[in-house]
């Protein structure tokens, strides 16, 4: 069934309209703040307080999701046991084909409009900590490494704990990310601390396993090399969007040249950046046709 569900919500996420928000994730935000409101007067009381207010937010959509699921088990052959999957999942998806970021992004890219990009990055990944407007390379270097970190903690990661831990698992990656991306300003560093390493521990695996798929997909000598290397690094101090993004340009290395000349553009020229963001592009294209293939054999193999 596992197999099913994320095909019919890869399908159902490709087809919708684009410009049509299916969910809002505004309500997470607003049911954060009511719980560390709620929770506000043990911070003071209590040294670990906060984290207490953090069990809440994790363990109130959990346990209304395990009630919903034994609800429904065994209902209409199984039937609304996979749609309450196929809803938790397209919950957590990303709302823009990975495809569809790099059109828009490129778009803005050829007219040579870099304030129009950086407000692309703005909107579409919250970005932080941009480059400036004048350093066109450095733009087009920050949505790769953006592009290749979304499309895995959107996509790979859920695929991964999905398979795990089914609907719990997808949605306790998607509260983890929430929590991440949905902070206050009086938020404090240990509250962010433990939200990173909680972060880490879900993509740990997840990222190792898709740096081994850029090695079958890509360059798989300065890939594999790469990946060796840095295997076993396990800090909240680590990017894993740089860690990413490092897999990623040595698994590319050769076709950033391959792409630019199919799409007849000088790889020596600013033109260069479109065609490695075209090649992490392909990359990604490649490596979740692979995920596919490997999950698919699997659930063979389970029957």
């Amino acid at each position: 069934m596992k197999f099913l569900v994320i095909l019919i919500c890869l399908i159902v996420n490709y087809l919708w309209l684009k410009d049509f928000d299916r969910f809002n994730d505004g309500w997470f935000f607003r049911f954060r703040c009511r719980v560390e409101d709620w929770a506000s007067s043990l911070v003071e009381k209590i040294p670990l307080g906060w984290l207490a207010a953090f069990v809440l937010i994790y363990a109130l959509p959990l346990l209304a999701l395990a009630l919903i699921l034994f609800i429904a088990a065994g209902s209409v052959f199984g039937l609304v046991t996979m749609m309450v999957h196929i809803l938790v999942l397209l919950v957590a998806f990303d709302r823009t084909q990975p495809g569809q970021l790099a059109k828009s992004f490129l778009e803005k890219w050829g007219e040579g409009d870099m304030v129009a990009c950086i407000e692309f990055l703005k909107q579409e990944f919250n970005a932080g900590n941009l480059p400036n407007a004048d350093d066109r390379d450095g733009i087009g270097k920050y949505f790769s490494k953006q592009l290749a970190y979304r499309s895995f903690e959107k996509m790979f990661v859920l695929f991964f704990w999905y398979m795990c831990a089914g609907a719990l698992g997808i949605l306790f990656s998607y509260i983890s990310y929430q929590l991440r991306d949905s902070h206050r300003e009086q938020q404090l560093q240990k509250q962010v601390d433990f939200i990173n390493l909680i972060i880490q521990i879900l993509e740990w695996i997840p990222l190792r396993l898709l740096a081994l798929t850029f090695s079958l997909a890509g360059n798989f000598v300065q890939c594999f090399e790469n990946v060796r290397a840095s295997f076993w690094r396990f800090s909240i101090e680590i990017s894993n969007a740089d860690l990413l993004y490092g897999y990623a340009n040595c698994a590319a290395s050769g076709m950033v040249i391959n792409s630019a000349a199919k799409e007849g553009v000088n790889t020596e020229a600013e033109d260069g950046e479109a065609a490695e963001i075209q090649a992490i592009l392909g990359l990604l294209e490649r490596s979740q046709a692979i995920w596919l293939s490997v999950l698919a054999l699997i659930t063979i193999v389970d029957l």
